[in-house]
């Protein structure tokens, strides 16, 4: 979620630095907060990080006074291409998926010309995890054409349930650890989420564009992501302290962590309760930590210890009549 919001705040900078420099006049803090739909608050925590960042930003009390760019001070901004302002805004790895790798190669040369920049060849950002496999969605550039043009889409998606059709209106992009994710609202319905990868096919639509009153893509994912929370399963788990930086590297997040946080100390280990996804995932999070024990439910204790056997087994550490044994060069050929 804090990468959403930066993305967000780092969007709006950009879109004050946009108006400042079209106006020929002063503009009041009153109006931006109404343009961009924040707080006349937020609109002054920006400026202030504008002045940080090097951006000549002056304030002027009283009747025609507002909020101005001191002299002639122009933004490198000014002179970029809707599709080069756009992969500004998205970063590179998501301006890689939407197509626009060319335009923001072509941005940062137009930035770079008119502005020094210490980081430019010495900071890369490289979004996806390191066990993550980054999605190659097909229907990307789709998507974000009806975004662009305003209009509908019609999807077909690989659901639990099958494979449906859906008419969408889109509102919004969310890429998370190398995968895209839409939100969209059926004509009539509510705004959910669907993963771009299983979008198998998807043609524009001219559909009427209403969504909901106030609508916001950052404030829709929060709440997604909190209802997620909600909707996993707590496993109790039980395992020496020695075992938790391996149980946070399998079960990598902010739940986990809380879940360490609030362990009960038993037996001179911890035993915790950390919300899992599904049992399937689960048991191979779980073999990766060592000591481990399950204790609820009892079906994930048993498919771990299913799972564990037949691992041991394969391995060479355990005959078929449970007796351990160790054979060198199991898998050899003969």
């Amino acid at each position: 979620m804090r990468n959403i919001l930066v993305l967000v705040k780092a969007a709006r900078l950009v879109s004050e630095i946009v108006i400042l420099s079209a106006r020929s006049r002063p503009v009041t803090a009153a109006e931006l907060a109404e343009r961009l739909e924040v707080t006349e608050r937020t609109i002054y925590r920006d400026l202030a990080d504008l002045s940080r960042m090097g951006v000549p930003v002056v304030t002027e009390s009283g009747p025609g006074g507002g909020i101005s760019l001191l002299g002639r001070w122009t933004s490198p901004l000014s002179g970029l291409t809707r599709d080069e302002v756009d992969s500004v805004l998205v970063g590179s790895p998501a301006a890689t998926d939407l197509g626009l790798s060319s335009a923001l190669a072509t941005a940062r040369s137009k930035i770079l010309a008119e502005a020094d920049s210490v980081f430019a060849g010495r900071v890369l950002v490289d979004g996806p995890d390191w066990f993550v496999t980054k999605e190659r969605p097909g229907e990307l550039a789709t998507i974000a054409e009806a975004m662009r043009c305003g209009r509908g889409v019609r999807v077909t998606y690989q659901g639990r349930k099958g494979t449906r059709q859906r008419t969408l209106i889109p509102l919004g992009l969310v890429v998370k650890a190398g995968r895209w994710y839409l939100v969209g609202q059926p004509p009539g319905g509510r705004p959910r989420t669907y993963r771009v990868g299983r979008i198998l096919a998807a043609q524009l639509r001219y559909v009427s564009l209403r969504p909901p009153p106030g609508f916001r893509l950052d404030e829709y994912w929060e709440q997604a992501q909190a209802e997620f929370d909600r909707a996993i399963r707590g496993r109790t788990v039980r395992l020496p302290r020695s075992a938790v930086a391996d149980l946070r590297r399998a079960v990598a997040g902010r739940i986990t962590d809380e879940a360490v946080a609030a362990a009960r100390e038993v037996d001179g280990g911890l035993e915790l309760d950390l919300p899992m996804e599904a049992p399937e995932i689960a048991v191979s999070q779980l073999l990766s930590v060592p000591e481990v024990e399950v204790l609820a439910p009892l079906f994930l204790r048993a498919a771990v210890a299913e799972r564990a056997g037949e691992l041991a087994r394969r391995n060479g550490l355990v005959s078929d009549e449970g007796r351990t044994r160790f054979s060198r060069g199991s898998c050899s050929r003969r």
